[in-house]
């Protein structure tokens, strides 16, 4: 299936079908043993799927690779074959064997399409496999029909992760947030942990938090906690449900500790929550009463250490955020109000003072009315919006630096964007909290709303509840300075700006290329490494420098660095292995708390190349971390400055 629509129709057929599931077989660590479709006399069709190592396929004269993660789906065919790895090699997965009823030619074809893809999420199909053969493999009637039930769920998850891909062909990563904090919202009731959440996407703990901090702000267990205390809110405020009753639903099984936590996130214990906001509770048709859902809390408070051990045991950093929730009809009552503000200010002001303005300042105004009313469309990741042609009052969730780059200063943006360290004007521009608050972006009048698919999500209602705001698009997260400035050339009407930023730049790294040169060799090899407190992190060249080093500078990167992280999917790495990536110069960023984790590599980065020679440079992870344009030129001034230096 090479499109959406092929997808759908393939969903819809399933969907239609009488399907029973055949059998189903696992392999663990197989050298030789192979799948053998030919004892499976009378099925349709097929799932393998490989959950470790690989395996080769052969299918109507055609090799398929499977690399784990890897999901095929197969016809019944008498010259389908599977091919093992080598000796060397080991792999894993399920073969799940299954037959319809159908009838129709038409409706078989379209059911048994063939189709490989690579999952976003491995462990939920894996669980359903696993549940499946246990279920079947018993010797008890119900359990074999508890597993006829678990195959359709099982298809279901496959298919959706089918669609997902054909609908974001260029899948990265960073989707893996977006997906999650839809998991978070669909399953808050269960227990969530973040060795779970990361289990989800094949992923370590720390590096999932590192994509939620660096794309939401927050990390997943602080997102988990927002979401149950937001529900919570709504139980207490729409039912008599007794406190305990209410934490369990939100999952909590302690309600003292559920209640600690309620206080710390709003300010008042549930009980006290649900008395202020009572009688707004209680009146029907109240055009206030929607905004229940959306009351902002209070600063948090200090609690014990029992409290912190707990959270960091359970459920991870609770750190500082706001909890505000979008409310429609609160948005309906503040759109007529500042509308009768405007009539109001209209009467009082506009009558003679408007006749006495010069003829010249009147007709300014008019024109510039008449830009700021001009639209156009504009395509994006949700379709086409009609926005404006000149913005004047945008609401950026993320992309803060493009916009200042362009000389357009943002009427609003999120808390930890704001706290970007190279923008130093930020006057004018409102906090809008983290998650968004709805009803603040509202109160700023926007003419624009740009989000990113990860912050677009944990607004309540999403992107149609911002759409009621004003004219929304939903952007990527791209971290290339030179490709988001040409995007918001396009989306603010700056395309001049732009091009005129773009050769600026272009100059002033062919400049540094030149000032540098004579400082490095040419078979010299650079890397970047992160040290936390509880991770080693190998950066590549997206963000941490890494763009300017090896897109921009065309430094070397270290093999293992090139081969791993830049083409590959590593990130986090051990202690043992960092002598592995270190080349002839070494970028140094230790987080806050992380000396003692320094202490465990500084011997191994003393013994390396980098470290005999003396080419380990310090940098500051809070001001490497940004990647927007104004960050990335400053970050030059700073690499350049350091290998200069470094030979004087």
């Amino acid at each position: 299936m090479k499109s959406s629509t092929e997808c759908n129709a393939h969903i819809e057929q399933w969907s239609r079908s009488a399907v029973r599931l055949q059998c189903i077989r696992s392999y663990r660590a197989q050298h030789e043993a192979v799948p053998d479709l030919s004892e499976f006399e009378a099925h349709t069709g097929f799932f393998f799927i490989v959950t470790h190592g690989e395996i080769g396929v052969r299918m109507s004269g055609e090799f398929v690779h499977c690399r784990s993660p890897y999901i095929l789906h197969g016809a019944a065919d008498k010259n389908t074959s599977f091919e093992g790895p080598d000796h060397h090699q080991e792999w894993g997965g399920y073969l799940v064997v299954y037959t319809s009823l159908s009838t129709s030619s038409e409706a078989q074809e379209s059911l048994t399409h063939s189709y490989g893809f690579t999952p976003n999420a491995m462990l939920p199909i894996q669980e359903k496999c696993e549940a499946m053969k246990r279920h079947w493999n018993s010797s008890e009637l119900l359990d074999r029909l508890q597993a006829q039930s678990i195959f359709l769920p099982m298809v279901y998850e496959v298919l959706s992760q089918k669609l997902q891909t054909l609908a974001q062909p260029e899948h990265t990563k960073t989707s893996i947030v977006t997906d999650a904090i839809k998991y978070v919202q669909a399953h808050y009731r269960e227990p969530i942990t973040a060795e779970k959440l990361a289990g989800r996407y094949d992923c370590s703990t720390s590096y999932l938090s590192r994509l939620f901090r660096n794309q939401i702000g927050l990390g997943p267990i602080e997102y988990l906690i927002h979401e149950r205390v937001h529900r919570a809110k709504q139980l207490l405020l729409k039912s008599d449900a007794r406190i305990q009753d209410v934490a369990s639903k939100v999952g909590y099984a302690d309600v003292y500790y559920f209640s600690r936590l309620f206080k710390k996130h709003t300010g008042r214990s549930p009980l006290q929550f649900r008395a202020e906001h009572k009688q707004a509770a209680q009146v029907q048709n109240n055009p206030l009463r929607r905004l229940e859902s959306s009351i902002v809390s209070l600063p948090f408070h200090s609690h014990n250490e029992n409290e912190s051990y707990y959270q960091w045991d359970k459920e991870g950093d609770t750190s500082m955020f706001r909890f505000s929730r979008p409310a429609f009809g609160a948005m309906m009552v503040l759109c007529t109000s500042l509308i009768l503000s405007a009539c109001q200010a209209s009467n009082t002001t506009g009558g003679a003072a408007a006749a006495q303005e010069p003829a010249s300042q009147t007709a300014t105004a008019t024109a510039s009315d008449s830009t700021a009313s001009e639209t156009r469309k504009y395509k994006h990741l949700k379709g086409e919006t009609e926005i404006p042609v000149h913005p004047q009052r945008v609401v950026s969730f993320f992309h803060l630096g493009e916009l200042v780059a362009l000389g357009v200063k943002p009427v609003g943006t999120t808390t930890y964007v704001l706290d970007n360290p190279h923008i130093n004007d930020k006057t004018g521009i409102t906090d809008i909290g983290i998650p968004p608050d709805a009803e603040k972006i509202l109160s700023l009048q926007p003419d624009l709303i740009v989000t990113t698919p990860a912050l677009a999500e944990i607004v309540e209602g999403g992107y149609d509840a911002l759409s009621k705001i004003a004219p929304t698009i939903v952007i990527e997260q791209n971290n290339e300075p030179i490709k988001d400035i040409a995007m918001f050339g396009d989306i603010l009407g700056k395309q001049e700006e732009a091009k005129q930023w773009k050769e600026k730049f272009t100059a002033k790294i062919a400049a540094y290329k030149a000032k540098i040169s004579p400082y490095v060799r040419a078979d010299e090899t650079f890397s970047i490494l992160n040290v936390r407190p509880d991770a080693l992190f190998v950066y590549g060249d997206t963000n941490m420098g890494g763009n300017i080093i090896y897109k921009y500078l065309g430094l070397k990167p270290a093999a293992k660095v090139e081969s791993d992280v830049i083409h590959g999917e590593t990130w986090e790495v051990s202690t043992e292995v960092i002598p592995e990536f270190i080349g002839d110069r070494l970028f140094l960023a230790v987080n806050k708390g992380a000396e003692d984790k320094l202490k465990d590599v500084q011997k191994l980065i003393d013994a390396s190349p980098a470290g005999k020679a003396g080419h380990v440079y310090s940098i500051d992870f809070d001001q490497f971390l940004p990647s927007d344009p104004i960050a990335v030129e400053k970050q030059l001034d700073i690499i350049t400055d350091l290998i200069i230096g470094d030979a004087k």
